[in-house]
């Protein structure tokens, strides 16, 4: 499957509620539970009005598959990426980063940005690796335990 960076469009809604409502997929992300309608209404709003991270959808039929890129959370960068439920293992988060990742170097300085996964989130531990990401210091946040990588270069 081909997917490329595009623009979050008033289109890609349904797509978006379908991502934010899903409790599986909120898991590890924001709120850390499935989205009320009204808090993404809110989330997709600001996105349309100021994108933070890179939508991705398919090239063949425009599916949005979900986000990847660096978002300012509590003024620190924060690399994330999340992807709609029927996109999971398919492959995609490590293309969604490598994409982000070599766009983001035209922007910023890497070296420095740290990537924070929770000790449960298997998945994106095995998907740090497989990318080469650097294990560096046992941490938490709010939510949870976790670590801390170093995005490779």
């Amino acid at each position: 499957m081909q997917i490329e960076i595009s623009r979050l469009t008033l289109q890609d809604k349904a797509a978006v509620f379908d991502l934010l409502q899903d409790p599986e997929v909120m898991r590890f992300l924001g709120p850390r539970r499935a989205m009320t309608a009204p808090e993404a209404e809110n989330w997709f709003a600001a996105e349309l009005q100021a994108p933070s991270r890179f939508a991705f959808r398919e090239c063949e039929n425009g599916e949005l598959i979900g986000f990847c890129g660096v978002k300012s959370l509590d003024g620190k960068p924060d690399f994330g990426y999340f992807l709609r439920k029927a996109y999971w293992g398919k492959g995609l988060a490590k293309v969604m980063c490598h994409m982000a990742i070599a766009r983001l170097e035209q922007e910023m300085t890497l070296a420095d940005l740290h990537v924070f996964i929770a000790t449960e989130n298997t998945a994106s531990h095995k998907i740090a690796a497989a990318l080469g990401w650097q294990k560096i210091a046992p941490t938490s946040n709010e939510h949870e335990e976790g670590w801390l990588y170093r995005l490779a270069a």
